[in-house]
């Protein structure tokens, strides 16, 4: 079965979504819709020429109010409201939610009551979503009787709780610490901006090739939201000056002491085994650069395990911020799309204090 999925935001995410999908004819995902608010032929031009991507390995064009995608019709809109856009006319099961603008559940949510979509994915940490569900940690707990609305947190968080999972699972894991460098985001300035900043902080408007910048709106303890017997936890995000790449780094406690060697064999066999295409293991020395175009949520880096002999434990892994989280947001894709009865839409509060 083939779940149709409309984007609503044609930017970093949109587009790697895009290339995703065409890439893989049997992905089990058609893109029947696309809303943005540039043109189709800016819409087009963004897809064919990409900075960090490179070139479309396909044909892209713009023919009125169609995106041609390797001889494949996307229907465009241009609408500023995400009510407005009439995915039901399209036959879209799921909107990917992905203007990082309308990351509450209540404008999401209109996608449903307006739209006339199935089911929404946020791609962002979302505030007051249906449901958190972080692929290959949780996303066995999706009820599709109550979860229209759902978020997979961030490309950090899942980064993140891929490695706790692991490490929960095997070993036990409390008195969690987590730190995060995030490479250049779409939000970023190239020179120092007061405006148009992402947040309130002024720092995020600080040039971001020139700083490390931190970033406190980052919400990191959603891991503890995926993954509750790790209780509660600190977290710190960075935003660092690397076009492409991110590190996640956590360090805690397991429940006895453990060896580096056991961590690492544990990391490699759920890579192999039931985490596979969500944690990828590389032997080798690796440093940002090797994770572009990794789909995983994280790269495990097994030079970084350090353990202790008081049960004291901390890894790291590398992650594509876009390429692997896009990865995810199509797994959460086809599991809400998945055909399930209509129920009218209700939210669920969910305390990230």
């Amino acid at each position: 079965m083939s779940v149709t999925i409309g984007i609503n935001g044609f930017g970093r995410i949109g587009r790697c979504v895009t290339r995703i999908v065409a890439a893989s004819p049997h992905s089990g995902i058609t893109i029947a819709a696309v809303n943005d608010v540039a043109s189709t032929e800016k819409m087009a031009y963004g897809l064919r020429r990409d900075s960090i991507r490179g070139t479309f390995p396909g044909t892209v064009a713009a023919h009125a109010d169609q995106l041609v995608v390797n001889d494949e019709s996307i229907r465009t809109f241009h609408h500023d409201r995400p009510e407005r856009i009439p995915w039901a006319d399209c036959g879209v099961d799921v909107v990917i939610e992905a203007t990082g603008q309308f990351r509450a559940g209540g404008p999401a949510r209109t996608h449903i009551t307006h739209g006339g979509a199935r089911k929404v994915v946020i791609s962002a940490s979302a505030d007051d979503p249906d449901a958190f569900l972080i692929y290959g940690s949780n996303h066995d707990t999706y009820d599709p009787e109550r979860h229209d609305v759902v978020s997979p947190g961030s490309c950090g968080v899942n980064a993140l709780t891929t490695m706790a999972k692991v490490l929960l699972d095997r070993f036990g894991l409390h008195s969690v610490s987590t730190s995060v460098f995030l490479a250049v985001q779409g939000w970023g300035k190239v020179q120092d901006s007061v405006m148009g900043t992402s947040r309130d902080d002024p720092r995020l408007g600080r040039a971001t090739g020139e700083s490390i910048i931190p970033h406190n709106y980052v919400v990191g303890d959603l891991v503890r939201v995926a993954l509750p017997a790790i209780g509660e936890m600190r977290f710190s995000y960075y935003c660092v000056p690397t076009p492409i790449g991110s590190l996640a780094e956590l360090t805690g406690q397991t429940d006895k002491p453990v060896s580096m060697e056991a961590v690492n064999r544990a990391m490699a066999e759920a890579a192999a085994g039931p985490l596979r295409r969500v944690l990828a293991y590389d032997p080798d020395p690796t440093v940002s650069i090797d994770v572009k175009n990794n789909p995983a949520s994280c790269l495990f880096d097994p030079s970084g395990t350090q353990t202790t002999a008081d049960g004291g434990i901390r890894v790291r892994g590398w992650f594509d911020n876009e390429w692997g989280f896009s990865n995810r947001l199509l797994d959460l894709a086809r599991l809400v799309g998945k055909e399930s009865p209509v129920h009218s839409s209700r939210s669920v509060s969910w305390s990230i204090a």
